[in-house]
């Protein structure tokens, strides 16, 4: 996958956002630009790990997208009626993205 810092993304339209989730309090992004894929990385070229949604959208609220979801893998899919073998898709729910006017 390709990286694209956060100042290159600044004042940029993408066409889709993924804020997935790393652990319960941590997310990172995944930006698609032009059907291409990329993690939002700092300047050493380190994925940006974000204090959950709310606040990547914080940072990144000079970037405009058509769509933005939140993406999470549970290891308990059991738990919402799924069944417990073989690998499961992970929960993609809308997420409503704020961006600044340019």
């Amino acid at each position: 996958m390709e990286k694209i810092t956060i100042k290159k993304l600044n004042g940029r339209h993408v066409e889709k956002v993924l804020l997935r989730s790393v652990t319960l309090s941590i997310c990172i992004v995944q930006v698609e630009i032009d059907g291409v894929s990329y993690h939002v990385v700092d300047e050493k070229g380190q994925i940006v790990r974000f204090n959950g949604a709310e606040h990547a959208n914080n940072v990144l609220g000079k970037m405009t997208t058509d769509k933005a979801v939140l993406v999470h893998n549970s290891p308990y899919a059991e738990m919402a009626g799924q069944p417990e073998d073989g690998p499961q898709p992970p929960l993609e729910v809308d997420f409503n993205w704020r961006a600044e006017k340019a």
